[in-house]
């Protein structure tokens, strides 16, 4: 299982913003450090290309009005998490459209245009990257 995006610091000091106050998607589960999005004030799995409004902290059990937390997708916050897939000649530290992985815990480093991700200092070695989130839902 991959270890998801993981929050490293704020280009500004900031302390991360947890959020305590949406529930999941009714039937749905998550991961921590998974991509997630708002949708009908609840939250849910974000896709490919969609903004990001953060990333989840812990583990969510699929059932109803399930409680969750995560991390507000800010500016100026990095983000460190795993790539997946065969990369693409374009990425490369400062492509800014690269896509969400199908699991929502890496990104698709063989998709580098339409998506919310932009990467920095890769690290091939670990197939790891750190990436801001140029495509953010809520701020």
């Amino acid at each position: 299982m991959a270890q998801g995006f993981k929050y490293i610091y704020n280009d500004y000091g900031k302390d991360p913003t947890r959020i305590t106050s949406q529930l999941m998607t009714d039937n749905e589960a998550g991961l921590a450090g998974e991509a997630i999005k708002i949708v009908a004030g609840r939250v849910t799995k974000a896709g490919a290309t969609d903004p990001i409004a953060g990333f989840l902290t812990s583990n969510v059990k699929s059932g109803s009005d399930q409680e969750t937390e995560f991390i507000l997708a800010r500016e100026g916050d990095w983000y460190e998490g795993p790539f997946t897939g065969t990369a693409a000649a374009g990425f490369v530290t400062g492509a800014s459209a690269i896509a969400l992985a199908a699991d929502g815990l890496s990104a698709n480093a063989a998709t580098v245009t339409g998506g919310p991700l932009a990467v920095f200092e890769i690290n091939d070695n670990k197939k790891t990257a750190r990436f801001k989130i140029k495509n953010r839902q809520l701020s």
